[in-house]
C-alpha cells in the first residue's frame, strides 16, 4: 500500500512539476510576444521622428534673412523669413497665403530695378536680408 501511495504521490507531484512548465512555457511564449510587439513599435517610433526631424529643417540662425515686399501702390507691406537657398517662388507662395486676392493677379517683382526669376533661388536673384521686394501688378 505503502508502495502505492508513494507512486500517486509521485504521479500527482510530476503532474504538478508539468503543469507549472507547462504554464511558465505559456508565460514565456506570452512575454516574448509582447517584447516583439514593444520592438516594433519602437521602431516604428524610431521612423516617425526621424522622417519629422527630416522635415524639419535646420538651419543657422545666422542664415535666416527677411525679405520686404511692397507694392507699387503701398498696399502691401509685408516681410517673410527664408533661407538664401529657397526658390522665389516658394516665397512667393508665402505671400499668397497672407494675400490670397493676389493669386488673382499677374504680378511682377523686382529688387534694385532688376526683375525676379520664380525658379531661382534667391542667392541667384541676388536678393539679400533686408531687401526690398517691388511688387508690380499688372493691369
Amino acid at each position: 500500500m505503502n508502495k502505492i501511495i508513494g507512486k500517486q504521490q509521485k504521479n500527482q507531484n510530476k503532474n504538478s512539476n508539468n503543469q507549472e512548465i507547462e504554464i511558465l512555457k505559456d508565460e514565456n511564449k506570452n512575454l516574448r510576444t509582447q517584447l516583439n510587439s514593444k520592438e516594433n513599435e519602437i521602431i516604428k517610433m524610431k521612423l516617425q521622428i526621424k522622417k519629422n526631424t527630416k522635415e524639419k529643417e535646420l538651419v543657422d540662425i545666422n542664415d535666416i534673412m527677411v525679405i520686404n515686399f511692397i507694392s507699387t501702390d503701398s498696399s502691401i507691406h509685408y516681410g517673410i523669413k527664408c533661407l538664401p537657398t529657397y526658390t522665389f517662388a516658394k516665397v512667393e507662395e508665402e505671400l499668397y497665403q497672407f494675400y490670397d486676392d493676389l493669386r488673382n493677379t499677374n504680378n511682377i517683382f523686382t529688387v534694385n530695378d532688376k526683375p525676379i526669376l520664380r525658379f531661382k533661388s534667391m542667392n541667384e536673384n541676388n536678393i539679400h536680408d533686408g531687401d526690398i521686394v517691388q511688387l508690380i501688378k499688372v493691369e
